[in-house]
Formats: C-alpha cells, sequence, structure tokens
C-alpha cells in the first residue's frame, strides 16, 4: 500500500512539475501583473490569446510601432518565416497573414492571425491572434507567440 502512495505522489509531483516548466518556458510570466492566480485561470481554461487595447495581461496590450504599415509587415512576414512559421495566407493590400506554428514536442499546430494597423505615417500597430486547433488549454504556447513575435519586432527595429 505504501509503494502505490508513494508511486502515486511521484506521479503527481512530475504533472506539476511538467506543468509549471511548460508554463515557464512559455513565457507565462506567473509572478507578473495581475498575478499567479488570474494568469494560472487564463492559461488552464483557454486555447487562445490575441492582442486587445486593454488586455488584462500587459504584454498582449496594442503594441504600436514608430514605422509605416507596409514596412512592419513585411517585418512580420520575414520574422514569422525566421522562427519556423508556416506561411498560410498572405494578403499585402490589407496587411494581414496567416501562419501555422507546430509546438516543438507533440507537434501541435496552432494557427496565428496577423493585422497591421495605419495609425500615422511612420506609425502603426499590430494586432495578433493566436489560437489552437486542439484542447481547451494552451499552457500559454499561445501567448508565447505573440511574445516571440513581438520581441522580434522590438529588438530588430
Amino acid at each position: 500500500m505504501m509503494t502505490i502512495i508513494k508511486f502515486v505522489s511521484f506521479l503527481l509531483l512530475m504533472v506539476v512539475v511538467t506543468l509549471f516548466a511548460t508554463l515557464y518556458r512559455n513565457d507565462a510570466n506567473l509572478f507578473q501583473e495581475p498575478g499567479i492566480s488570474q494568469r494560472l485561470k487564463i492559461f488552464l481554461t483557454t486555447n487562445t490569446a490575441k492582442i486587445e487595447h486593454d488586455h488584462i495581461l500587459p504584454e498582449l496590450r496594442t503594441p504600436v510601432f514608430q514605422q509605416d504599415a507596409s514596412r512592419l509587415f513585411g517585418r512580420i512576414v520575414h520574422e514569422a518565416t525566421e522562427m519556423g512559421w508556416t506561411v498560410s495566407s498572405t494578403d499585402r493590400e490589407n496587411q494581414q497573414a496567416n501562419f501555422t506554428v507546430s509546438s516543438p514536442v507533440f507537434l501541435f499546430k496552432d494557427d496565428v492571425f496577423v493585422q497591421v494597423k495605419f495609425e500615422g505615417m511612420k506609425r502603426s500597430s499590430v494586432y495578433m491572434e493566436s489560437q489552437s486547433r486542439t484542447g481547451n488549454a494552451d499552457l500559454a504556447a499561445n501567448s508565447s507567440h505573440i511574445q516571440s513575435m513581438l520581441r522580434r519586432l522590438r529588438s530588430n527595429y
């Protein structure tokens, strides 16, 4: 009986460690605003992430770049291919594109939509939405896709 309890305890510990390791790898930022409980609730119950002007997660608020929309759109398509994302479609006229991202371990597929919006001369914003094709929780994978793209855009600015 004691062996079974130890085995079950070990299995439970492994699940918890794997869960938190995945959240860490996916840039879940658990200890940042709005706090660990709200972030866990989001990442364990949703399979989508999108940029919004007033998003509860600061990293998913609408970013504005001091760059014209056409140039920024070209950079997004370039960076996406550099990151290994598959281009599903692009619409240069409307500054929008669709990509497919595969997870490294189980090869789950996520769909990413990106649109660059004109905000003024040499000023544009980015809207992104990433959604898992399967499952009810993404463990912050979709948020990670968005954050990865924004990091690249900011660092190569």
